[in-house]
């Protein structure tokens, strides 16, 4: 049996009796992300920024959009620990086979912890945001063609191309979350009591060195990853299952390395 068909298994087994309280965190986080866009949406309404019946943006009210869309990503950044909460739940039914859905609000609890959670989520999403803009090769193709994709594709050379670049840019962001974003969420739910710097800076030699491992997982568990991004229902069983799976990993691989100070 695979390194990766091991993993899964143990998945598996963790996720019983914890399916359902991992899907209410989700969700929970799901619900408070939407809830800031329907601010935004109403906000920008109310100033007359965008009409609410077509939906097109005021150009004179550039600054109305851009004051509530920085307004809305700053609301998102102080709402973030509950994410980082759902990583917790995750880390402990790795840990200890059981999920409690107080772990959700783990990182409010006090409010050292929680700046700290902010701070190092603001870090990882800024770094996200440079690298990734830097290989939006999707965004440089849009530029150059002066077309974007939409709902009525056209089979032509040009709407192929950008198709093309789309999945290549899908594929970048993925490999810049795996180096930049995932290990070090892993670790700050399975051990809070390192600097902000070991989590935000600390994991990317280690990213980079096991990132082959990283990747083949990723590969075994394409096909439930492409099914819940054209359906909604198996969202509900693919995302515990791929969030503790790679839990599980990383808890291995974790020990593997005692020196990261990590569990």
């Amino acid at each position: 049996m695979s390194t990766e068909k091991i993993i899964k298994k143990q998945a598996k087994d963790l996720l019983r009796g914890n399916w359902s309280t991992v899907i209410c965190a989700i969700l929970v986080v799901v619900a408070a992300v939407l809830a800031i866009q329907t601010l935004l949406t109403a906000f920008l309404c109310f100033a007359g920024a965008v009409d609410f019946e077509t939906g097109a943006y005021n150009e004179e009210k550039q600054y109305v959009i851009s004051a509530g869309s920085l307004a809305a990503s700053l609301l998102l950044i102080f709402v973030s620990p509950l994410a980082n909460g759902v990583v917790k739940m995750i880390c402990n039914i790795s840990l200890y086979g059981k999920a409690d859905i107080f772990d959700l609000f783990y990182y409010f609890r006090d409010s050292a912890l929680y700046f700290k959670t902010v701070f190092i989520d603001f870090v990882l999403y800024f770094l996200f945001s440079i690298i990734s803009s830097l290989v939006n090769v999707y965004g440089y193709a849009v530029l150059f063609t002066d077309s974007y994709l939409d709902s009525r594709f056209s089979f032509d050379a040009e709407s192929f191309a950008l198709l093309a670049a789309y999945i290549v840019t899908v594929v970048l962001l993925s490999v810049v979350y795996m180096l930049f974003v995932h290990y070090p969420l892993i670790a700050y739910a399975y051990d809070d009591r390192q600097k902000a710097s070991k989590y935000m800076f600390g994991f990317i030699g280690f990213s980079f060195k096991h990132f082959a491992k990283t990747f083949k997982l990723v590969l075994s568990l394409l096909g439930w990853i492409v099914l819940s991004a054209v359906f909604i229902i198996p969202l509900f069983y693919a995302a515990p299952y791929i969030a503790q799976s790679g839990a599980v990993s990383a808890k291995w691989l974790f020990r593997l390395e005692e020196n990261r100070g990590v569990l």
